[in-house]
């Protein structure tokens, strides 16, 4: 029962109840590319359980991964560090220090967004390049109590240019065997819903919703396990693309370039 009370938002490949959301998250890590990583000098904002480190840290000169707190995941290479801290407070980390930042799946749960882009721009180095995912608010299917806010295509450009000039928003799409799988999450989330006759999950303070939310999406997702075909359940990061922004993409994917 502790794994259900778990937050959902942290994810691994522990179980294949999870490859879709495990793998739509794992495309963002392999779709940076190597001259980004070869040789560079890396930073992570928001590690998560750390599998990223594991994915990208073997071809970077170093790989720094920050988060509030430790990754489950040890990774033993002398290039690899942690660092802990609170986000968007990037105030140890000096200025220019970094050739790449990776913040996936993260700037949804800053409220203080606008200064963490501004800690990112300061970070970079002159031609450094940032790589930041985060939910696509038209494709969501229910509040998620652990975002602060959620961004629609137009919103998430706007609030990139904000701060840099040079940058690229894309999506992330995925094709009809994880669609097959949206399609029945959806429709499941729905069924959920329908039996909040009160409108709580709208209504209810955020942190009073995290522990029921967290229950029933991990419910939810053994119950899609049990209930789709196998090969929707067999979902890898080979069945996600990128291409250019949508309201029905999953994911906003944005390349931001330093001067």
């Amino acid at each position: 029962m502790i794994n259900l009370i778990r937050t959902a938002e942290r994810t691994n490949d522990a179980t294949s109840i999870n490859n879709y959301i495990f793998y739509r998250h794992l495309f963002a890590y392999n779709s940076v590319p190597s001259c980004y990583l070869t040789g560079k000098d890396v930073l992570e904002l928001g590690c998560g359980t750390g599998y990223g480190m594991k994915v990208l840290s073997e071809r970077t000169n170093t790989y720094v991964a920050v988060d509030k707190k430790k990754p489950a995941v040890e990774v033993k290479a002398s290039n690899t560090y942690y660092h802990q801290c609170h986000l968007p407070d990037l105030q140890t980390i000096p200025d220019e220090s970094f050739d790449t930042i990776i913040c996936f799946q993260v700037i949804e749960h800053i409220k203080e967004d606008d200064l963490l882009l501004a800690a990112i721009k300061r970070i970079l180095r002159p031609r450094g390049v940032a790589f930041i995912t985060t939910p696509n608010r038209f494709a969501t299917l229910v509040r998620n109590p652990f975002h602060i806010r959620e961004y629609t295509p137009g919103e998430f450009s706007q609030k990139i240019s904000g701060h840099f000039t040079q940058f690229d928003v894309t999506g992330v799409y995925g094709n009809e065997k994880v669609m097959a799988y949206y399609e029945a999450n959806k429709n499941a989330v729905a069924k959920i819903v329908s039996f909040d006759r009160w409108d709580l999950i709208n209504r209810m303070p955020a942190w009073l919703l995290r522990v029921p939310y967290s229950v029933m999406n991990n419910i939810n997702r053994i119950m899609l396990f049990l209930s789709v075909p196998e090969e929707t359940n067999n979902i890898t990061d080979a069945d996600f693309f990128v291409a250019p922004p949508g309201n029905n993409c999953l994911d906003l994917y944005a390349i931001i370039r330093k001067n």
